[in-house]
């Protein structure tokens, strides 16, 4: 794979078009799809032939990555749009303009989250931020997924994508209502699996653990992300193109059996007793 640089607001890196495309045809939709994880997913999902939708509600950001995005991949392979995944009915009104152009969704990458106050303690919260990290962070993956069914079920084999994080997992108490708003993706997946498994349509969910994207970089110090490196058990940080390619196998017919599973993508962080190192 080649890869080359897009500019420095979006930091992602543009695979070469793929000779075995995986989501050759496939209609993909990304929240938070501006930078970061959601960014370099839709770069590669595009690269793998999808035709790529993006929502953020960065319009600057989202512009600027999806203007490369067509220069590396063609006027038609991508498309976005300023829609913020927490304003229901915004993202209704896409949703239905969406299977009204496209007739079909059959990926649906629910990865928009905020991160919220670093190193404020739980007794300490505001009820506003919190009410708001609820929103972008839980509610906004079911409002996607509830939006975006009538699409989801004119594809023979959808499979939709939630975004947590380790911290959904283990709790993190540098970040404590990040965790717990992050958290309910989890029974999320299992529950939504079961449910939409009716329809033939897949439900797992990433969680991600030491991938610096522009959403850390500008709120917790460059100290504490060495040592989220430090304490994967590859003793490095992680990429968002390496979080892209699990997406882009839960995304593909690879994975088509599939189903209610949260993945670790954390270069083994999790498999270690925490204040052991």
């Amino acid at each position: 794979m080649d890869n080359n640089s897009i500019g420095a607001a979006t930091a992602l890196e543009l695979p070469r078009m793929s000779a075995e495309p995986r989501l050759a045809g496939k209609v993909a939709v990304i929240t938070g799809a501006a930078g970061g994880i959601g960014g370099q997913t839709a770069a590669l999902f595009a690269s793998h032939g999808a035709r790529v939708i993006g929502m953020d509600v960065n319009a600057d950001v989202g512009k600027e990555t999806f203007d490369a995005l067509r220069s590396g991949y063609g006027e038609h392979s991508v498309e976005f749009a300023q829609v913020d995944a927490a304003d229901r009915d915004a993202v209704h009104r896409y949703a239905e303009d969406i299977l009204r152009r496209y007739e079909r969704v059959d990926v649906l990458f629910n990865n928009a989250g905020i991160l919220g106050p670093f190193d404020v303690a739980l007794a300490d919260s505001d009820y506003e931020v919190w009410d708001r990290l609820l929103e972008v962070n839980l509610t906004s993956s079911l409002t996607c997924s509830i939006a975006f069914k009538p699409a989801l079920i004119k594809s023979d084999a959808a499979s939709v994508i939630h975004n947590a994080t380790i911290d959904a997992l283990l709790g993190n108490p540098h970040a404590p209502l990040y965790s717990i708003s992050k958290g309910g993706l989890i029974p999320m997946t299992h529950v939504m699996a079961w449910e939409y498994g009716q329809w033939g349509i897949r439900v797992n969910c990433i969680v991600a653990g030491g991938i610096p994207t522009g959403l850390s970089r500008g709120q917790v110090a460059s100290a504490y992300q060495d040592q989220l490196g430090a304490s994967a058990s590859l003793r490095r940080k992680g990429t968002p193109l390496e979080a892209a390619y699990v997406a882009l196998f839960l995304a593909s017919d690879e994975s088509a059996y599939v189903s209610g599973v949260s993945l670790p993508v954390d270069g083994g962080r999790i498999g270690l007793t925490p204040g052991t190192l």
